[in-house]
C-alpha cells in the first residue's frame, strides 16, 4: 500500500512557478488581482492534492479487501500454530 503518486511532483511546479512569477513580476505580489488569482491556484492543486488522496485512499481499501478475503492471513496464522504447538 505504499505506492508513489505525483503529490509532491504537482507541488514542486506550484512552488516553481510560484516562485519564478515573484522573481519576474515582484511588484504585482501586491496587486489584489494578484492575490486572488494566486489564491485561485491556490485552490486548485488543494483540490488536486485531494483528489489523489482520495483516489488513493479508495484504492488503498480495495487493496485491503481483496487482502482479508483471500484467506491468507488466516492460513499463516493456522501454519503459524501449527509450527508453535509442534516446538512444543
Amino acid at each position: 500500500m505504499n505506492r508513489l503518486d505525483n503529490k509532491q511532483e504537482l507541488l514542486d511546479y506550484f512552488v516553481q512557478e510560484f516562485n519564478k512569477f515573484s522573481d519576474e513580476y515582484p511588484d504585482l505580489r501586491e496587486d489584489n488581482h494578484t492575490k486572488e488569482e494566486l489564491h485561485q491556484r491556490c485552490d486548485v492543486l488543494s483540490d488536486e492534492l485531494w483528489e489523489i488522496v482520495e483516489e488513493r485512499k479508495e484504492q488503498n481499501i480495495d487493496e485491503r479487501k481483496k487482502i482479508m478475503e483471500s484467506g491468507q492471513t488466516e492460513s499463516c496464522l493456522e501454519f503459524f500454530t501449527i509450527s508453535a504447538m509442534q516446538l512444543m
